[in-house]
């Protein structure tokens, strides 16, 4: 049964005063001539050019692989990864610094100790734990090969043949687990695991729609939104922009509602975050000199009008992001989801998922995502930034909306797929009363021409938003 779920609560206010990872194959003979510094005649000459065939390794820009100097941990995780094939792209919703994808995927899954340091040399012990736990290897082992250490790593990874031992003179061999492994030799030990096992099954998450850096200007509408867009998803209470250059007060106060006005675009990226932080607000200082507003700074500033603290608010999004992570972990690991299904395959789920597990609060006073997520009750703003959020974590790039529905303020999803908008209403997929596993299919993947011209036609807020 189709219901008038249309409520949303949004507030505003004018205050006046390395290794590169490359997908293309390339035979041996093609390897060797890349890399300056590498010939048949050097004994991880194999190594490298088969990891270098599958894509796994770069080297640097000058041609040179360099295989004598020592491997970093950051850059020893993302070998093994790379090697096990981890999809890790994207997982961390950050580009700076270069290993962060990896570094947070390996740290939440436990594949590294909290507290490495990423650019410390890693040790032979240390990048055999870490490929022993991607590769998801059993530790029991009966085996005592070293004369230097009883260390489980060390005997696995002698069960498996990735090392054979560094002979000593009483005819015993030595592990060697504290030295600093070199570029090469790290291609040895990686080629001869990858060769006896087979790649492991991991689940990541994708949060790359979430790496959103502050604008280096702050001149055009794009930066406005982009300030925005910055602030939301780093949850970022307050900031300051300055704008170089005398101007009219008319001029100033263009660019105080210009400023207003992105907002409204930022909730259409992060609908998952705007349902925490819907109150938004612009000041300004500024000099006056002969009669022209200089150097005008805009202080950005976002809120809640439901949370009463900051630390509520970062604690709320937190347990919010989380729970939705499990939820999509969830359903990849019973198979509900899975990497070759297409985005409009993944979010069907995720709208059966959302319409199953979620409720209509009747009583309009639960908007934001995390009511959604872990009450399991909202209103159409809750839905709507949860099923955001859980599709974006799952690879597919899901944006919102805000408009009328029957006269009714509402909130909405929509996704742009083959050159063309597609809108997704998990609210009103939802009945009222709420019925145990019922999914209304009517509200998925409907063009705009639809809803705008149905028998509940509704309007959208982005037709009437001038952007810029």
């Amino acid at each position: 049964m189709k219901k008038g779920k249309t409520r949303i609560r949004l507030l505003s206010a004018i205050l006046m005063f390395a290794l590169i990872v490359s997908l293309v194959p390339f035979t041996a003979a093609e390897a060797a001539a890349s890399f300056s510094d590498i010939s048949e005649t050097d004994y991880y000459y194999n190594e490298v050019t088969e990891m270098y065939s599958q894509g796994v390794i770069n080297g640097y820009g000058d041609g040179r692989f360099l295989p004598q100097n020592s491997v970093k941990n950051c850059e020893a995780l993302k070998l093994v990864c790379s090697m096990a094939g981890v999809r890790y792209s994207g997982y961390s919703g950050k580009t700076d610094p270069w290993y962060s994808d990896v570094w947070a995927w390996a740290t939440d899954n436990g594949i590294i100790p909290s507290g490495t340091d990423p650019n410390a040399y890693a040790t032979r012990e240390q990048i055999g734990a870490c490929a022993i736990a991607v590769y998801k290897l059993s530790t029991d082992t009966s085996t005592d090969a070293f004369s230097d250490t009883d260390s489980k790593v060390a005997n696995v990874l002698y069960d498996y043949s990735v090392v054979k031992g560094i002979p000593n003179a009483d005819g015993t061999v030595s592990f060697g687990g504290e030295q600093n492994v070199k570029r090469g030799d790290t291609c040895i030990m990686l080629s001869r695991l990858s060769a006896k096992v087979t790649k492991p099954s991991w689940i990541v998450l994708n949060r790359s729609h979430y790496s959103v850096s502050r604008p280096t200007s702050f001149k055009t509408y794009d930066d406005y939104v982009q300030a925005w867009d910055y602030m939301l998803v780093n949850v970022i209470f307050k900031d300051s922009f300055q704008l170089k250059g005398s101007f009219t007060r008319a001029q100033i106060d263009e660019y105080l509602n210009d400023i207003l006005d992105a907002y409204y675009f930022a909730i259409f990226d992060y609908m998952e975050y705007a349902s925490f932080l819907n109150r938004w607000e612009v000041g300004i200082s500024y000099m006056v000199i002969n009669g022209s507003y200089t150097n005008p700074t805009f202080t950005l500033s976002l809120s809640s009008s439901e949370i009463s603290t900051d630390a509520e608010i970062t604690s709320k999004i937190k347990t919010f992001e989380s729970t939705c992570a499990q939820i999509v972990t969830t359903l990849y690991s019973e198979g509900s989801l899975n990497n070759s299904m297409t985005d409009k395959e993944k979010a069907h789920v995720l709208y059966v998922y959302t319409a199953y597990h979620t409720k209509y609060d009747t009583s309009s006073s639960l908007y934001s995502g995390y009511d959604a997520a872990v009450k399991g009750t909202a209103v159409c703003q809750g839905y709507a930034a949860m099923y955001a959020y859980l599709c974006n974590l799952a690879g597919v790039r899901m944006e919102s909306m805000t408009g009328d529905a029957d006269g009714v303020g509402h909130a909405w999803n929509r996704i742009y797929s083959d050159g063309a908008y597609y809108n997704i209403d998990t609210t009103w997929a939802d009945p009222i009363p709420d019925r145990a596993n019922y999914c209304d299919e009517d509200w998925f993947w409907l063009a705009d021409s639809y809803l705008k011209t149905c028998s509940d036609p509704r309007t959208f807020d982005s037709d009437t938003l001038v952007y810029g």
